[in-house]
């Protein structure tokens, strides 16, 4: 006999799949930030100026969008 699960358990792909999530917008924030300084770059012909802040500041504000999920998940985790 199969016993339902209690819908407030999370599976493990579950977990998985939010994680990775974060991990992918911090990668294609820092990609996106990174092509916008390159082309930056090649239109002022400053080559290594603006592909460099632009990975500075896409990682950046991927690591603050992954902090600041995490950090409300983890308030929502000691409300409940």
């Amino acid at each position: 006999m199969v016993t339902p699960r209690d819908p407030t358990e999370r599976g493990g792909m579950v977990d998985f799949a939010r994680y990775a999530g974060h991990g992918l917008t911090w990668a294609l924030s820092t990609a996106l930030f990174m092509f916008g300084g390159l082309q930056l770059d090649r239109w002022l012909g400053t080559l290594p100026l603006f592909t460099v802040v632009g990975a500075i500041v896409g990682a950046a504000a991927g690591f603050y969008n992954l902090y600041h999920h995490l950090m409300a998940e983890s308030r929502r985790g000691k409300g409940e």
